[in-house]
């Protein structure tokens, strides 16, 4: 007859096995844990490219977030097509004998995943254009999504008073008074300068950080510069 304490044990081996390998993630790893995000090209059209969020537990929220994305690039496409008009309307001019490369006008529109934890989102859309000139031009924009109910996030929902917007735009004002390689630091440009409801940002661990169009608060060359905002700032 075999030992009942050796039978025991290797039960409760058998059940400390099953309840390790079988074990649920825990609510952090949950709340850390990446949303999948797909890429799709629009009307088949390969530079027009724009992300569809997919496996969400909630198919409303996703139906939300993904209606407002389509959204987007459906503008993009719009802003294509009129480029594509502006085109063929100036390949009889000299200019385009001479510089057959100065009337081929370009569009692309990409994104880029900037933050995708703890139950939001946050996504980048790069339109850039090139209508002539010395260089093209691009113009950001950012969605912010709690992946639980779909919600987009605007500004007004992480800063909710006026004296914290003030204090948003001190520091950055600071800030870019530090970084002169990067932004203009001319008096017009500080004292015009407010961060506002309406300002383009992200998440970031630790906070939001804001971003700035194309010579919004520096050269060409410094892109679309970024400040990063603490929560310490703004809790």
């Amino acid at each position: 007859m075999r030992n009942p304490f050796v039978l025991r044990a290797l039960v409760l081996m058998i059940i400390f096995f099953l309840m390790n390998f079988f074990a649920l993630p825990s609510a952090k790893s949950y709340a850390n844990s990446p949303i999948k995000v797909i890429t799709h090209t629009y009307n088949g059209i390969k530079f027009l490219t724009y992300p569809q969020v997919t496996d969400l537990k909630n198919k409303s929220a996703q139906k939300k977030i993904n209606a407002m994305l389509e959204k987007h690039i459906q503008n993009s496409h719009n802003d294509y097509q009129k480029l594509k008009e502006s085109m063929k309307k100036i390949q009889g001019e000299p200019l385009c004998n001479e510089a057959p490369s100065a009337c081929q006008y370009e569009y692309n529109s990409i994104y880029k995943v900037l933050y995708n934890k703890d139950h939001k989102i946050s996504i980048l859309m790069n339109d850039y254009q090139f209508s002539g000139g010395a260089h093209g031009n691009t113009i950001v924009t950012t969605y912010n999504f709690n992946t639980d109910n779909g919600k987009q996030y605007r500004l007004d929902d992480i800063i909710t008073k006026e004296s914290i917007y003030a204090k948003i735009t001190t520091y950055a004002k600071e800030y870019i008074k530090m970084h002169p390689d990067v932004f203009f630091t001319d008096n017009d440009t500080l004292n015009a300068f407010q961060v506002t409801k309406d300002h383009a940002f992200y998440f970031v661990d630790g906070g939001i950080a804001l971003i700035f169009q194309s010579y919004e608060v520096a050269p060409y060359s410094s892109g679309q510069p970024v400040i990063v905002i603490p929560t310490s700032i703004y809790k």
